[in-house]
């Protein structure tokens, strides 16, 4: 692995286990047991790490999103979307673990995260318009908006949730209980065939949610 790339995985470590506030270069340097001139060739300091790691983060969320649009078809495509992409959020949980704080230190980031949120709302959107009202009884009603409120609240906050009781669920069965909770959102407006799926999906996974 190039001294790049092992100072950013190193980085992404610290800050996912210590929390960003509590991690300087000094000790990604001394984690890494290289010199602090050796680390400030590749990065100038700290907030060039952070930026290079969201730099990751931004490019293989695009990957994700563009992975799925429109080549999504059916209900457990849409499910297992989920998964993927809880996956990846929690791979660089430092910065949602402490979303206010991280957006004051970096605004250009916050923009950046929200841009990444509203390309979410947009994916949303159009995932209900795939299923119609034969599944749904939101589309087309001033109710989808708010669900789709609702889904990006729960997609986003569902980290910082968990820092603040300081459970630190084992990363498995946190991304199951975020997908449940994600699915359950749905559960006023189904019908159909959906309402069978729910119910299989939520049977299968809430002993694993906890």
């Amino acid at each position: 692995m190039k001294t790049r790339d092992r100072i950013l995985s190193a980085s992404l470590d610290l800050f996912n286990e210590e929390g960003e506030a509590e991690i300087s270069a000094l000790d990604v340097a001394n984690a890494l047991e290289i010199s602090p001139g050796h680390l400030y060739y590749h990065f100038k300091g700290k907030d060039a790490l952070i930026h290079a790691l969201f730099d990751d983060f931004e490019a293989e969320f695009d990957v994700i999103l563009r992975g799925a649009d429109g080549r999504l078809n059916t209900l457990e495509e849409h499910w297992l979307f989920l998964y993927i992409l809880l996956e990846e959020i929690y791979d660089f949980r430092f910065y949602y673990r402490s979303l206010s704080l991280m957006a004051a230190r970096y605004p250009d980031l916050n923009k950046r995260l929200l841009r990444l949120n509203a390309r979410l709302g947009d994916y949303i959107d159009q995932s209900l318009q795939t299923f119609g009202d034969e599944t749904l009884l939101v589309d087309g009603s001033k109710l989808k908006s708010v669900l789709i409120d609702q889904l990006l609240a729960t997609l986003t906050f569902w980290l910082e949730e968990d820092a603040l009781d300081q459970s630190r669920a084992p990363s498995p069965q946190l991304i199951h209980q975020t997908v449940l909770r994600a699915l359950l959102l749905f559960a006023p407006y189904l019908r159909g065939d959906f309402v069978e799926f729910h119910a299989e999906i939520i049977d299968r996974y809430q002993n694993l949610a906890g």
